[in-house]
C-alpha cells in the first residue's frame, strides 16, 4: 500500500511538473503580446501583456494611435509607436519569428503602404524589418511584404482580394537562414498560406530584431484599420506533442516501475 502510494504521489508530481514546464516553455516564447484592452485613449503609454516597458511613439502625430473598444485604430496621420520586446531575438540560422495580429481593414489606398513592421534597436527611426503592407484592390484590398528599404527593395503583393470592414487573422513567419540578404517570410491569412517573399534590399538582414511597431503613414497612401491580439513570438517553439510525449513517457515508467 505504501509502494501504491508512493508511486501515485511520484506520478502526481510529474504530471504538474510536466503542466508548468509547458507552460514556462510556450510563455517563453512570447517576445511580445497586447490584446489592446486599455481603456479607450491614446495607444501611447499603455502596457502590453507582455513586453519591456509601454508602447512609446517614435514620430508625433497630430491624430495618435488610439485604443478604442479593445483594438488598436492605425490611421493615416503619420505615427510610429513601438513596444519593446522582453528580450531582443538574434538572428540565427535556423530559427525565426512569428507576428500574428487580428485586423479589420475599412479603407486603403492604390499605392499602399506598410502598417506594421519590426525594429532594431527598439526606438529607431529607421531600421524597419517586415513591412506588412495593404493597398486597395477591386472588390477590396490585398496585403504586402517587404523585408526592408533600401537598392533592390521590392514588395511582394498577394493576389487574392480581401474583403473591406471583414476581420481576419494574419501570421508572419519569418525565417532566418545561413548567409546574407536571402532570408525568407510567408503570410498566411486565416490559416491560409497569402504570399511568399525573399529578401530583396541591398540592405542585410538585422543581427536582432528588438520591438514591434504599428504605423500610420501617409493620408495619401496609408490604410485605415483595427488592430487586435499582436503577438509576436519566437520559432520554433515548444510543440505540445513534444510535451505529451514526455509526459506519457513519464508515467509510463512509473507504471513498469510499479509492476516490478
Amino acid at each position: 500500500m505504501i509502494m501504491k502510494r508512493s508511486l501515485n504521489l511520484c506520478v502526481a508530481i510529474l504530471f504538474g511538473a510536466t503542466l508548468a514546464m509547458a507552460s514556462s516553455m510556450a510563455f517563453a516564447g512570447i517576445v511580445l503580446s497586447d490584446d489592446f484592452s486599455s481603456p479607450d485613449g491614446p495607444l501611447e503609454g499603455t502596457t502590453p501583456d507582455i513586453s519591456t516597458g509601454n508602447w512609446t511613439e517614435t514620430a508625433s502625430a497630430a491624430t495618435p494611435i488610439q485604443i478604442a473598444s479593445g483594438a488598436a485604430l492605425v490611421k493615416s496621420s503619420g505615427q510610429d509607436e513601438f513596444a519593446a520586446f522582453t528580450t531582443s531575438v538574434p538572428n540565427v540560422a535556423g530559427n525565426g519569428i512569428k507576428t500574428s495580429l487580428d485586423i479589420n481593414v475599412s479603407a486603403a489606398q492604390a499605392t499602399g503602404d506598410y502598417f506594421s513592421h519590426l525594429s532594431n534597436p527598439a526606438g529607431t527611426t529607421f531600421n524597419f524589418y517586415q513591412r506588412l503592407f495593404a493597398r486597395s484592390a477591386t472588390g477590396g484590398f490585398q496585403l504586402g511584404l517587404v523585408d526592408t528599404s533600401g537598392t533592390g527593395s521590392t514588395t511582394t503583393w498577394g493576389t487574392t482580394v480581401l474583403s473591406l470592414n471583414a476581420p481576419y487573422h494574419v501570421d508572419v513567419n519569418w525565417n532566418f537562414i545561413a548567409g546574407g540578404n536571402n532570408d525568407a517570410f510567408t503570410v498566411s491569412v486565416d490559416s491560409l498560406p497569402y504570399l511568399a517573399h525573399t529578401w530583396t534590399s541591398v540592405t542585410a538582414e538585422p543581427a536582432q530584431l528588438a520591438a514591434g511597431n504599428l504605423r500610420q503613414g501617409s493620408a495619401s497612401n496609408a490604410p485605415t484599420l483595427a488592430v487586435d491580439n499582436l503577438v509576436v513570438s519566437t520559432i520554433p517553439i515548444p510543440e505540445p506533442t513534444t510535451l505529451v510525449a514526455s509526459l506519457i513517457g513519464l508515467v509510463s515508467f512509473a507504471f513498469r516501475r510499479r509492476r516490478v
